[in-house]
């Protein structure tokens, strides 16, 4: 059996359902960052549990970081094999799940510039008693402004 346990940060900027009008607010925007692929699948499977019931949109996003020499085109060898490795971690579910396979310089400015404001991120992790990148990463996405749910698995 897998034990998980949940953390939340910045409980206060949690996003909303409802507009201060009184009219449902947009979709909730709920991203999950693909990091290794059993705490991402956990992660996923969390996240379908949150977007039960409430308009929301999951995305699994995953950025693969190409070295400055380097094209950011890649061949088709390395792409099925990271697509295969994305679709690896998908559940099968009756919800929607967008994935998005970005390629990219920097992680941290792929994450900032598709993320939409006040986002829900739920980050996978492995659960250690040091802080690991993903938690740092969390930190940092609550800083700007956005709700996120660690999920440790060990």
């Amino acid at each position: 059996m897998v034990d998980v346990r949940i953390s939340y940060l910045r409980d206060s900027a949690r996003p909303s359902l409802i507009s201060e009008s009184g009219a449902p607010a947009v979709p909730l925007n709920i991203v999950v960052p693909y990091t290794n692929p059993a705490p991402t699948a956990r992660a996923l499977k969390i996240a379908l549990r949150f977007a039960q019931g409430i308009d929301s949109i999951v995305t699994l996003l995953a950025v693969h970081v190409v070295p400055y020499p380097a094209p950011l085109e890649c061949d088709e060898g390395m792409r099925a094999r990271l697509e295969a490795g994305v679709r690896a971690v998908v559940p099968p579910a009756s919800t929607v799940i967008r994935a998005k396979l970005v390629f990219a310089r920097s992680r941290e400015q792929v994450y900032a510039a598709l993320f939409r404001e006040r986002s829900l991120v739920v980050i996978g992790t492995r659960d250690c008693w040091w802080p690991t990148r993903e938690e740092r990463f969390a930190r940092r996405l609550a800083k700007a402004g956005h709700s996120v749910a660690i999920v440790r698995v060990r």
